[in-house]
């Protein structure tokens, strides 16, 4: 049988296309961990390491039981125990109770200037005190026969904190301030600019600064009213007074102040006292006898002074 029909055209068969699979999902991950499988093993034992030493860092039994406090005087040592005792049982384990605590804890204390906290095995922490120095003294004076005991005091260090001293040392480095009749005590903490007794530290200061190879014995009175004068120890041991107003030119005051001292004490024993209210037209008042010359013993603060170059 035959068939006629449209003649189909002879060509080049074109061959099948392949369908390319998208791979799966979850074969990229694993190809990505097998590849950094080294390095993943080692972030997981760090992370099993940094636990296990978290948890015996945080176990009871490794937390500071013992408090040692180095540098506490005998004098203020029960009131630092009671203190530290009730702060450690509201915070006994120092998760809670750090070193910022302990240090703010102790630092209330006003003589004390830093705290060290080093941590030492078995379970204790060792806290170093570093007390304030008593740089100059501050006393009173009471006119009063039967108030005549031994004077309230507070000290200055040389930065101009004022402080109590659990156990007072028998004298200051930079002197001793006396406050005349009414004239309270200052209250603890920074001296306030500008004041009389902030003058009279700055002054004492000062005369510190210039003659630091010399100790010798320095005291200013202040006045109900803000005069001062000075007290100190010139040439051969005689006692030299100085009227300084109100100090406010006490930078001035002081350099005249560590010439004059360097007078013979023949020159010294013929004055009674220099007027250094205006620093630079200073006055001597001359001494109208030479008996019975005032020394640098009679000043409150030279029980054991002595002239040490």
């Amino acid at each position: 049988m035959l068939v006629v029909g449209p003649a189909q055209a002879v060509g080049r068969v074109r061959p099948a296309r392949r369908v390319r699979r998208r791979p799966s999902r979850l074969v990229v991950p694993f190809a990505r961990l097998v590849a950094h499988s080294a390095l993943i093993e080692q972030i997981l034992w760090l992370l099993v390491g940094g636990l296990l030493v978290l948890s015996v860092w945080a176990s009871p039994r490794m937390q500071p039981r013992r408090l040692v406090v180095h540098g506490a005087p005998s004098a203020a040592q029960p009131l630092i125990e009671s203190r530290l005792r009730s702060l450690w049982q509201k915070q006994p384990y120092s998760m809670r109770l750090g070193a910022r605590t302990l240090e703010k804890e102790l630092k209330r204390l006003g003589w004390v200037a830093g705290v060290q906290v080093r941590p030492q095995l078995p379970a204790q922490l060792h806290l170093h005190l570093q007390p304030r120095e008593a740089f100059v003294e501050v006393r009173t004076e009471y006119a009063q026969p039967m108030l005549r005991l031994r004077p309230t005091r507070v000290f200055i260090d040389p930065t101009g904190i004022v402080f109590q001293l659990p156990n007072p040392p028998a004298q200051a480095r930079g002197g001793v301030i006396l406050l005349s009749g009414s004239v309270a005590l200052p209250p603890e903490g920074m001296l306030p600019e500008g004041s009389p007794l902030w003058r009279a530290f700055a002054l004492l200061r000062a005369l510190c600064d210039q003659d630091r190879s010399t100790r010798y014995a320095r005291t200013v009175r202040i006045e109900p009213n803000g005069e001062m004068s000075l007290s100190c120890q010139a040439e051969g041991g005689l006692l030299m007074r100085f009227r300084l107003g109100d100090a406010a030119l006490y930078q001035q005051q002081a350099q005249v102040i560590h010439l004059l001292l360097r007078n013979s004490p023949a020159q010294v024993a013929r004055w009674e006292y220099v007027d250094l209210k205006s620093p630079f037209h200073p006055a001597v008042k001359p001494r109208a006898t030479q008996g019975n010359l005032p020394r640098a013993s009679d000043l409150p603060d030279s029980s054991n002074r002595e002239k040490t170059h």
